[in-house]
């Protein structure tokens, strides 16, 4: 005859399948939400990249530190805008 688990002992097994269950997936969203998700990202990608071209261009003007630190802002601007919108993993 097979036991049944004490109630405690299940929700430990099951929780997190549970907790993943109740995740919002993408496809839970509606197509406005996704393509204005889109468009953000797009744009900030863009600006990430316009800035990144600036460090390129102007790069002998400052030194590698100054440089390196710059790149790492927008590395860390990406980031944050990701996490903000559910997009880091």
């Amino acid at each position: 005859m097979r036991q049944v688990p004490d109630f405690a002992g299940y929700v430990d097994q099951t929780e997190a399948v549970r907790q993943k269950q109740l995740e919002q997936l993408a496809f839970d969203q509606d197509s406005e939400t996704l393509e204005k998700q889109v468009r953000d990202l797009m744009q900030e990608l863009e600006d990430i990249q316009e800035e990144v071209r600036g460090i390129w261009e102007f790069r002998r003007d400052y030194s590698n530190r100054d440089n390196l630190m710059a790149l790492q802002e927008q590395k860390r601007r990406l980031t944050k805008w990701a996490m903000q919108n559910g997009l880091q993993s």
